[in-house]
């Protein structure tokens, strides 16, 4: 996974994300996957509202 991560030059955090519109992706993103989506883990709003912030770093 980290070979195609560095092939591609994808990195670790996502500059336009803006911390003044986490709370509304967070809330979206919650309604939105959760159980919608197969995916491996669950995150509620809370839990995908720190993830953000960690991208934004």
């Amino acid at each position: 996974m980290f070979l195609l991560k560095k092939r591609f030059d994808i990195g670790d955090t996502i500059s336009e994300i803006q911390a003044d519109d986490i709370e509304k992706l967070s809330r979206y993103a919650d309604k939105e996957a959760n159980p919608l989506y197969p995916v491996p883990m669950l995150m509620n709003a809370k839990e995908l509202k720190q993830f953000y912030y960690q991208l934004m770093e």
